[in-house]
């Protein structure tokens, strides 16, 4: 596996900025609300997903061919199954609570990334952080140009006044297309953040979301009656926690 990148060591990098096939696993020909013009099909449903919307699927997508389970040693939550071709990584990291899991294709060319928790001392932004990923994306395909970026959010809000950041870009470059985000919060002194990567050949991108992304997305954090799951309880749903793996973060009482 290439895809190794040194989580949110680099918080010096530049900032990255500027604004289908078909899947046996959805019938139909949804569309997305239009959050981002640049994209649609199942390229803006995936890419608004990332931002809490609900895809509009007939039914829930699932691993039509799996080829094995991954469980993380230390949080069995982070837990799924993955389709034929594919290796999962544990990533675990003790210094800075690290913890998740590097899914990629055997041929390198489609990559799963989830972390949702990793930690930092300090008040590190997100934007700092998501360009690291993003270096790390273009480190695993071998590449060193400028990309398209067809998508991209930049917001700052808070909870119960804890400051909280989300930054997302949908990338073209290459042939390849990457997602990649990042929600960070900073409380007690530490950055506590969650981090999203996923990419693919373009020309198989949507079959790719269909048929691993979305599926593994469910089974990570979307409960049987379609929303939001709350792993640890503390009333933020695992979509919007940084760390729905401890009740205490985004803060203690649940806001």
């Amino acid at each position: 596996m290439k895809y190794t990148p040194t989580i949110l060591l680099f918080l010096g990098i530049t900032f990255l900025s500027g604004c289908s096939s078909d899947s046996g696993n959805e019938p139909g020909n949804p569309e997305p609300q239009g959050l981002c013009q640049n994209v649609n099909g199942l390229t803006g449903i995936y890419w608004e997903f990332a931002h809490s919307i609900p895809a509009p699927l007939s039914q829930v997508p699932t691993v039509n061919n799996p080829g094995g389970k991954f469980k993380h040693s230390q949080h069995p939550l982070i837990g799924f199954i993955y389709p034929q071709g594919f290796s999962a990584i544990e990533i675990t990291d003790a210094q800075t609570a690290t913890l998740g899991v590097n899914l990629v294709r055997n041929d390198d060319a489609v990559v799963f990334r989830w972390i949702p928790n990793t930690q930092l001392p300090g008040q590190v932004t997100a934007r700092a952080i998501i360009a690291n990923e993003i270096n790390g994306v273009f480190a695993h395909y071998g590449f060193s140009g400028t990309p398209d970026v067809a998508c991209q959010t930049s917001v700052n809000n808070s909870f119960e006044g804890i400051p909280s950041q989300f930054e997302a870009r949908l990338l073209r470059f290459n042939g390849i297309t990457a997602q990649v985000w990042v929600r960070s919060t900073y409380l007690a002194g530490g950055t506590f953040s969650a981090i999203s990567v996923t990419s693919a050949p373009s020309n198989e991108y949507e079959d790719q979301v269909m048929d691993t992304f979305l599926p593994i997305n469910f089974q990570l954090f979307v409960g049987r009656d379609g929303t939001f799951v709350d792993n640890d309880g503390d009333g933020v749903p695992a979509n919007e926690d940084p760390d729905d793996n401890n009740p205490d973060v985004p803060n203690n009482n649940g806001g």
